[in-house]
């Protein structure tokens, strides 16, 4: 085991245009690991005034506990029981339920294409790449992320980073009111800005379209979801709701965004840490 404090180094093979050089492997050191990640708990909030959210709460549902005493903590903890709940002297067993787009999640192109790639055929090296903050402190309740805040942030969009929309919006709010109230936005126009870059993803802490439940409008002849098609066009998935972005810093880090592989999903649920230099 290593020590605390003490550098990691990790082994992985760089994405360069020679095929030679593909092969040497280079060094990627990291201090720390980040946790980019919501929490999944039972009554998570859904977009307000969606039927589909409303009709499918999240739920960590627990139906098996070893003892009276465990059953008793958990109970404490706020977990939920199964009105059936066994205690079975052997284990703890749970059930999740949850919408796909709910908390951290990843969007495949089929969320909004008929015909666009499923969750479990996104390239996961799309998903595990060198990250990079879009820094917008003054993005605060009610604000639009535009396009002009992009691209003078002096962040170079490409292929080899993922840009990662960093508001703090999402880790100050996460489980008030105001996070669906008060939730910054994407203009119109983002995807398009960055699909033309041609970024493996997009990792953001703010709702990717206008937020429609809470009376903003659209143009005439907007789209409402065009930031999202615009980027599935090319293949590229969206991570959203991320949080602790605040803790990665000034330095370089890997993201590393991991949807659960599920058979022909639209968005799964991730995982997202940054291992930060």
């Amino acid at each position: 085991m290593m020590k605390r404090g003490k550098l990691l180094v990790v082994l992985f093979t760089l994405g360069v245009s020679s095929a030679a050089s593909a092969q040497q492997p280079g060094q990627l050191k990291f201090s720390r690991v980040v946790d980019l990640t919501l929490p999944i708990e039972s009554n998570m909030p859904g977009i307000p005034g969606i039927k589909t959210y409303a009709d499918n709460p999240s739920k960590v549902d627990v139906v098996t506990a070893i003892t009276e005493a465990q059953k008793s903590q958990l109970q404490a903890e706020g977990m939920t029981l199964n009105s059936n709940l066994a205690v079975n002297g052997r284990a703890m067993i749970s059930v999740l339920s949850i919408l796909v787009h709910n908390g951290t999640h990843i969007d495949a192109p089929r969320h909004m294409m008929e015909k666009g790639s499923p969750i479990d055929q996104m390239p996961l090296g799309q998903l595990v790449k060198e990250g990079v903050l879009i820094n917008l402190p003054n993005k605060g309740p009610n604000s639009v992320v535009t396009m002009k805040d992009i691209e003078e942030s002096g962040v170079e969009l490409g292929p080899n980073r993922i840009p990662v929309i960093h508001t703090g919006f999402t880790e100050k709010t996460w489980g008030k009111p105001e996070f669906w109230t008060q939730m910054p936005y994407l203009e119109a126009g983002v995807g398009a800005l960055m699909a033309s870059k041609g970024v493996p993803a997009v990792a953001m802490d703010v709702f990717p379209e206008k937020p429609l439940w809470r009376g903003v409008k659209l143009d005439p002849g907007e789209v409402w979801v065009a930031n999202h098609l615009a980027l599935f066009e090319k293949g590229i998935p969206l991570i959203q709701f991320v949080t602790n972005l605040s803790l990665i810093g000034t330095n370089k880090f890997v993201l590393i965004a991991l949807p659960l592989n599920i058979k022909g999903g639209d968005a799964s649920p991730a995982r997202v840490v940054a291992l930060v230099e």
